[in-house]
């Protein structure tokens, strides 16, 4: 009977400390977790200011170029122009 009792507190015992190891691993967990959570955000956050800035300069770029064909478009339809009045002053 006292071996049984024994093996009783014992076996009550090994549950109660497994129960306590168990808490402290959820907590840990929890914990490792919310660490894991922040450094994803932080990490998200440098990625979308750099893909922002990326596009920024994209569109600075693409502006500046169609300005830049704009200007060549217009150069080139005032020479159009001119030489166009130049033919037609000499055939008048």
């Amino acid at each position: 009977m006292n071996g049984e009792v024994v093996v009783a507190v014992v076996a009550v015992a090994a549950i109660g400390v497994a129960y306590l190891e168990r808490k402290n691993l959820e907590v840990a967990f929890e914990a490792d977790v919310q660490k894991l959570i922040t450094l994803l955000r932080s990490k998200e956050s440098a990625v979308r200011a750099k893909i922002s800035g990326d596009v920024a300069k994209v569109i600075a770029d693409a502006k500046a170029e169609a300005e830049k064909i704009q200007t060549d478009a217009k150069a080139e339809v005032s020479k159009a122009l001119a030489k166009l009045e130049a033919d037609i002053k000499k055939v008048l």
